[in-house]
C-alpha cells in the first residue's frame, strides 16, 4: 500500500523514502530519551547537522534490513527468480538501497533549494 505498486513492478525505488522517514522518527523520539542526543539538539545548527548525519546512517541500516527482507521474499516465490542465491540477494539489496539513498539525496537537494529561495525573498 505504501509503495504505490512499486513492489509489484519491482522498481529500483521500491523502498521509497520510508527508511528515511522511519529513521527520522526514531531519532526524533531518541532526542527526548537519550541525554546525549538531547544536548546535541540544544546545541543549535551544529547539533542538528550531527543528528541529521546519524539519521542518514540509520536510514542506510534500515534500508539494508528492509531490502534483505524483500530479496528473500522474492527469492522464496517459485519461478519468480531465475537464479536464486547469494548474488541475487546481494544485487537486489544494492539496487534497493541505492534507490533509497538517491531519493534521500534528491529530497535533501530539493529542501536546500527551497530554503535558499525562501531566504532570498
Amino acid at each position: 500500500m505504501f509503495s504505490g505498486g512499486a513492489l509489484s513492478r519491482f522498481s529500483v525505488f521500491a523502498l521509497g523514502i520510508m527508511p528515511y522517514i522511519s529513521a527520522s522518527i526514531i531519532f526524533q523520539m531518541l532526542t527526548y530519551v537519550l541525554p546525549s542526543l538531547e544536548s546535541m539538539r540544544k546545541e543549535g545548527e551544529a547539533g542538528r547537522r550531527k543528528i541529521t548525519q546519524y539519521t542518514r546512517y540509520a536510514t542506510l541500516g534500515l534500508a539494508l534490513v528492509q531490502s534483505y527482507g524483500i530479496a528473500v521474499a522474492l527469492q522464496s516465490q517459485q519461478g519468480l527468480v531465475l537464479n536464486p542465491g547469494f548474488m541475487f540477494v546481494f544485487i537486489c539489496m544494492v539496487s534497493l538501497v541505492t534507490g533509497t539513498i538517491f531519493l534521500m539525496w534528491l529530497g535533501e537537494q530539493i529542501t536546500e533549494r527551497v530554503w535558499a529561495t525562501a531566504s532570498r525573498s
